[in-house]
């Protein structure tokens, strides 16, 4: 491949229709990325394959972009988009006033979401089967049809999942948008899971915390599992306060947690340095992303770890490598290493009471603010272990 022509490439990056190149990504928004080690490894190859339709066309609706999800065996089909969005009628019935920032915000003016359904759902031969779903939220400024590169509806297609990309990420609405999707396509209610990346991680956390009655699992990712920045709404998305109390603790129920973040995407690991170093942003302390990580630790019933513990793996030699790149102490065996498309990936688990790992965390080495093939593999594969019973609320673990 012509590396450099595959990094002058565009693609719509905003919701406004700017167009960057892929090139901005790794250069441009965060010159610390080594790009070389990206092409020796065999990661740039993989970033093209994930990142095609986006590339490929500027129409997300346009027949080329419709025949490529229909060579991976997916229907991809487009709702409410002249439906529109009545801010004043929602304030009415909820309460929550949000007006449209000056730069605009034009997906929230209509209740959009755009559906991944594998070919089989539609197989007379199927009849009964159940699909698991799996919600992906995308970024503050970006289009929904940025999910498209994202690599989830890609990883979906070979899993035979289905895949719903809203354009608007509140609770109420997007259960309106699934009990629209379980008219249309067979459903599995019990396997209903929320991802998202940047701002849409932010809202994968939160209605992690919201909302343990509907998803199975979730997956914030391209950002810390924190609550701090839900706590008022910011920038152009519609986003409630959140109160930070999490559902699932009163249910006495869990909730699954994994998190991905790139190792340049703020600076986040390891997390002893994150004082030392801001990229982007999230300008935050060891201390806030720590209580982000306890937080899920007592949702799921898992040890919590301690600060000055966090700290002394600076200075340690016995530390392993894993818990030294994450900058969290781990339990014998709950530190991974995992290379793929050329990237070295550190995961942490935290196993709960009963030894079953409902919170995790990876870190891409040499990765900025941006999704990673792997980073869909990992979602899915955690994914996988986990349902939740609809009536009862208890969550399913599956070996």
């Amino acid at each position: 491949m012509d590396y450099e022509k595959f990094l002058d490439r565009q693609f719509v990056m905003t919701d406004n229709k700017r167009i960057d190149r892929v090139r901005d990504l790794y250069t441009t928004f965060n010159p610390h990325v080594d790009l070389e080690a990206l092409k020796n490894g065999g990661y740039l190859d993989a970033l093209a394959e994930m990142m095609q339709p986006v590339l490929d066309d500027f129409d997300d609706h346009s027949p080329r972009i419709l025949a490529y999800w229909a060579k991976r065996g997916m229907v991809k089909e487009f709702h409410g988009e002249s439906t529109p969005m009545s801010w004043t009628e929602y304030e009415k019935d909820t309460g929550y006033a949000w007006r449209e920032p000056p730069e605009g915000a034009p997906q929230n003016r209509f209740r959009r979401w755009n559906s991944f359904v594998p070919v089989s759902a539609f197989d007379p031969k199927n009849a009964g089967r159940k699909y698991p779903v799996v919600i992906m939220l995308h970024g503050g400024f970006n289009p929904v049809s940025i999910i498209d590169g994202w690599g989830i509806p890609q990883e979906a297609a070979r899993r035979e999942w289905i895949v719903i990309a809203p354009s608007l990420e509140l609770d109420d609405l997007l259960d309106e948008i699934l009990a629209e999707a379980a008219e249309l396509y067979p459903i599995d209610e019990s396997r209903i899971y929320v991802a998202g990346f940047s701002y849409g991680g932010f809202m994968s956390c939160y209605l992690g915390n919201k909302r343990p009655d509907v998803y199975a699992a979730v997956a914030p990712c391209g950002a810390p599992i924190s609550n701090s920045y839900t706590e008022k709404a910011i920038g152009p998305e519609p986003q409630p306060p959140f109160d930070g109390e999490a559902r699932a603790v009163k249910m006495n129920t869990y909730m699954p947690v994994i998190n991905i973040a790139g190792t340049l995407d703020g600076f986040r690991f390891p997390l002893y340095n994150v004082n030392e170093r801001h990229f982007g942003p999230y300008h935050t302390s060891a201390a806030v992303l720590l209580e982000g990580i306890n937080h899920w630790a007592r949702v799921n019933r898992a040890p919590e770890i301690r600060l000055e513990d966090v700290m002394a793996l600076k200075d340690s030699e016995a530390c392993s490598e894993v818990e030294k790149n994450l900058g969290i102490p781990l339990a014998e065996g709950c530190g991974h290493k995992v290379v793929a498309d050329g990237i070295t990936n550190y995961i942490g688990d935290l196993r709960s009471e009963d030894g079953v790992v409902r919170t995790r965390i990876m870190c891409e080495m040499n990765m900025p603010h941006w999704p990673t093939p792997e980073m869909s593999r990992q979602i899915f594969d955690f994914f996988s272990h986990f349902s939740r019973d609809r009536k009862t609320g208890e969550s399913i673990y599956h070996p």
